[in-house]
């Protein structure tokens, strides 16, 4: 086979390839929906805790990328001095989605503590919806936190997800393929004071009913960072 002839097949094997992939990218690009509410409309009052909002340094604020956030402390009337610092981040382009705790919490000096990372089931709702979250733990010399995390990707249907784990989808395609708006919720509070994480369950199921009316409905919800 002549150089030339195996050239123009690369060519053609490269224009198919990319076709192919440009193609996928088409079938499954679709319009992320808004938040129907904005996230301040989220009441001070979750069950039994109260709330106010906490100033973001203009740094944070920036880095963040987001479209819309929420900085709330709450804090509990059952308990004194329990409290919980609440940070949503919203961004109608997805950007905000590569900022998990354990990608910017250990640029920030803390270490990942292992042991105290887990999988939590919640229910809530009168539905009794369930999503799955991630607890997660972290220290920083002798102060020790705990973080609920878990995120959306919103109008993500089955097609998007299962193009989202196919090999001929690039790095670079995967951002756009499924960017689109996107929200993160961190839940951060002092790690030996709810050792088997009972009391976080409890504060982000009644978090998880106020965000009911704020998120839209077609969305599709993630808990491993």
């Amino acid at each position: 086979m002549s150089p030339l002839r195996r050239v123009l097949i690369c060519c053609i094997l490269l224009t198919c390839g990319f076709m192919a992939q440009a193609s996928l990218e088409a079938m499954t690009k679709i319009e992320r929906p808004p938040l129907r509410k904005p996230l301040a409309t989220l009441p001070l009052e979750l069950g039994g805790w109260i709330g106010r909002d906490k100033p973001v340094d203009p740094a944070i604020e920036r880095e963040s990328q987001a479209t819309e956030y929420l900085s709330r402390v709450y804090e509990s009337r059952e308990y004194p001095g329990r409290r919980y610092e609440l940070w949503i981040n919203y961004s109608d382009v997805g950007a905000n989605l590569r900022h998990s705790p354990k990608i910017c919490l250990p640029s920030g000096g803390w270490n990942e503590v292992e042991s105290m990372t887990r999988e939590m089931d919640i229910s809530y709702g009168q539905s009794q919806k369930d999503i799955k979250i991630t607890r997660l733990g972290y220290s920083q010399g002798e102060m020790v936190q705990g973080i609920g995390f878990w995120y959306y990707i919103f109008g993500e249907g089955k097609l998007e997800r299962y193009v989202r784990g196919l090999p001929i989808t690039s790095r670079s395609s995967h951002g756009r393929t499924t960017r689109g708006s996107g929200m993160t919720v961190e839940v951060f509070c002092p790690g030996e004071s709810d050792p088997d994480g009972s009391v976080l369950k409890d504060f982000v199921a009644d978090l998880l009913v106020a965000l009911e009316p704020i998120l839209p409905e077609d969305r599709a919800e993630y808990y491993i960072p």
